[in-house]
């Protein structure tokens, strides 16, 4: 496994303070400290629409898919 890049490193801070901040939130709304904050699927993740709109787009960048071909 290699080391993540400067700028990978730099992405993925960006990712955090991104949870970070939707993690105060639901706290600030009453949200339990003891558990995760908000679910996606009930729609109460605390995130922006730009912000998930910036998570997929760090996320791209700093986890990569690689495709792999398939021998048929």
């Amino acid at each position: 496994m290699r080391e993540p890049t400067e700028l990978e490193n730099k992405l993925y801070q960006r990712l955090k303070e991104i949870f970070a901040g939707a993690r105060q939130r639901y706290l600030d709304a009453g949200g339990d400290p003891k558990r995760p904050g908000g679910s996606f699927l009930s729609r109460q993740d605390y995130l922006t629409a730009q912000e998930k709109r910036e998570i997929i787009e760090l996320g791209k960048q700093v986890f990569p898919l690689k495709q792999v071909k398939v021998k048929t």
